[in-house]
């Protein structure tokens, strides 16, 4: 729009110097036309734009025997719009980066909605396309009471053609959140790995109170960049979240797909800027669970099997991580038969990323054996089974 503001208000005013030149000449009007194209003609270097254009004016063209009046002018005209091209955008972009102050519906998280907050941000600042803002990180800190401490959203908006950055952080008294958002012409256009900001939001919007129920606590964070995915962490508790309110997640269950927040419980404090110092519980909320299918192969022999047989699972599950070492006061310790030995770094790193040893040989098609050992951990420390493609199946399974 700016554009053709400008190449119109250039027209009409070339027509008027046109129509008051001192003299007849040929081709005026499209000389008159020339001259102001040269006056705003520029030059970008490293985003800086310069007037080239009537620079050259001023050194070759300042002698003008006919018309001088009219030719002068135009010239000038071009510098005028060379200038407001600079000018015009620079204001726009510094009036809609301006931070905003947006009154929050509701301070407490427990009885408001992290949705119904951003679709308030959204109208106070006439957010367009808004199916394509996503979200990029959150992090927020609450009280047992589930009062505000912290509230810290980073969204994008990559429909063309600006990318447009939001940063959204709760005001020192708690009772407004400051929105700042830049906006930068696209260059390069991607798939996003993010997730829609709205569907986001309605999910973390399903936690409720008596999920965070513990009396011990003083603050809870719930952090999560939003994206979908893949979900395989064994030995941490772990809870789905959906509709039907929350249920504990087994490891048998996985892989999965799923939004991941990492909520972290402290019965502590917290300092000015709402960061907690130690975690005194910390769990993960899984949202909008997806089960994984995984494509059949040597690769994923180990992790199918562990899926559909509980005994693979539980001798795995005994023979790795916590199970086979631990660290104590800065003292490595490695278990092998109930038995604790202190052991050097070196070797509890190496112990802990080298075993199990895990030997997989293909035997035809859709066929594998398979064998894993750990010496340490817990007897038997060798298991050993067949697992074939249809089915799948396991068979022959034995420990020893």
């Amino acid at each position: 729009m700016m554009e053709l503001f400008l190449f119109m208000l250039s027209i009409v005013i070339v027509i008027i110097l046109y129509r008051n030149s001192d003299q007849e000449e040929s081709y005026l009007f499209m000389k008159l036309l020339g001259y102001t194209i040269l006056g705003a003609f520029m030059l970008e270097i490293n985003r800086v734009k310069l007037p080239l254009g009537f620079v050259v004016f001023l050194l070759f063209f300042r002698d003008i025997p006919i018309n001088t009046w009219g030719k002068k002018r135009a010239a000038y005209l071009g510098l005028t719009i060379f200038l407001l091209s600079v000018i015009i955008p620079f204001v726009e972009k510094e009036w809609y980066e301006r931070p905003r102050t947006v009154t929050l519906q509701e301070t407490n998280f427990y009885e408001g909605s992290l949705l119904e907050e951003w679709n308030n941000i959204k109208r106070e600042l006439d957010v367009d396309n808004e199916y394509s803002v996503k979200l990029t990180d959150f992090r927020m800190v609450i009280d047992k009471h589930g009062e505000y401490e912290r509230l810290d959203l980073s969204m994008v908006d990559e429909s063309h053609p600006y990318t447009i950055f939001y940063r959204i952080t709760l005001s020192g008294d708690g009772e407004a959140v400051r929105v700042n958002r830049s906006r930068y012409e696209t260059e390069q256009r991607g798939t996003s790995p993010y997730t829609e900001a709205d569907f986001v939001l309605t999910q973390f919007d399903l936690v409720t109170k008596s999920m965070l129920k513990d009396d011990g606590m003083n603050y809870y964070e719930l952090k999560s960049d939003g994206q979908r995915m893949g979900y395989a962490v064994r030995d941490q508790k772990k809870f789905r979240v959906d509709t039907a309110g929350k249920k504990e997640f087994q490891d048998s269950e996985l892989p999965v797909d799923a939004i991941v927040v990492d909520v972290c419980g402290t019965e502590g404090t917290i300092d000015e800027h709402g960061t907690l110092f130690e975690c005194d519980t910390y769990e993960h909320y899984l949202f909008d669970v997806l089960e994984r299918e995984l494509e059949l192969n040597s690769g994923t022999v180990l992790e199918v099997a562990r899926k559909i047989s509980p005994q693979i699972d539980q001798w795995l599950t005994e023979h790795i991580g916590e199970y086979i070492g631990s660290e104590k006061d800065g003292e490595f310790i490695l278990k092998k038969d109930g038995v604790e030995k202190s052991v050097s770094e070196q070797e509890y790193i190496k112990a802990l990323k080298e075993t199990p040893v895990v030997e997989i040989h293909e035997e035809g098609q859709d066929k594998w054996e398979v064998k894993v050992e750990n010496p340490y951990g817990k007897a038997p420390h060798i298991m050993e089974f067949e697992m074939t493609g249809k089915g799948p199946e396991i068979s022959k399974l034995h420990f020893r």
